[in-house]
């Protein structure tokens, strides 16, 4: 398995990835097609606050991982993992991926949020290392990882502020 940025020919992968979901899978990530429209948007426009991984198997697209406002402390997560490969570790190792490049990068920490039924991913989550933080007001549960641990948070600073939060 190969975890590799996304390129202009992968338009028929993320294409594939996306008619496989199952009706789970599209209910808490794309509902709409809107992620399946983000995606495809990735091979085609060059937005410097995004970066995006995708896994591929055997020439297959079976997940892919991305940060958003990575012009920021604190960048957002996004991830999917092909229905077939769910369970075996590859959501861990897609976010394991993200984790890198963010402290590589000198971020302090990565942000999310999922959909409350949404018990698989929250299970995943907080077994990397991610805390629940409220409902964002988008009605999701926002969770957040730290890289960075604060001895004095009064005198060493806060977490950003998130707006409407």
């Amino acid at each position: 398995m190969n975890i590799r940025p996304f390129e202009k020919s992968d338009v028929s992968k993320i294409e594939a990835f996306f008619d496989q979901m199952g009706a789970e899978t599209r209910k808490f990530f794309n509902t709409n097609d809107v992620n399946r429209n983000f995606a495809l948007k990735f091979v085609t426009e060059k937005n410097k606050s995004i970066i995006r991984w995708l896994a591929e198997d055997d020439g297959v697209m079976v997940g892919y991982v991305f940060l958003w406002d990575i012009d920021t402390t604190l960048p957002w997560l996004g991830i999917a993992v092909h229905d077939q490969y769910k369970g075996k570790g590859l959501g861990k190792r897609l976010i394991a991926h993200a984790h890198e490049w963010a402290t590589a990068n000198n971020k302090g920490g990565v942000i999310l949020i999922t959909a409350e039924s949404n018990e698989r991913g929250q299970r995943l989550y907080e077994s990397m290392g991610y805390e629940f933080h409220g409902i964002h007001p988008s009605g999701e549960r926002l969770y957040i990882k730290r890289f960075i641990a604060f001895e004095d948070p009064e005198r060493e600073g806060r977490l950003p502020v998130i707006p409407g939060f």
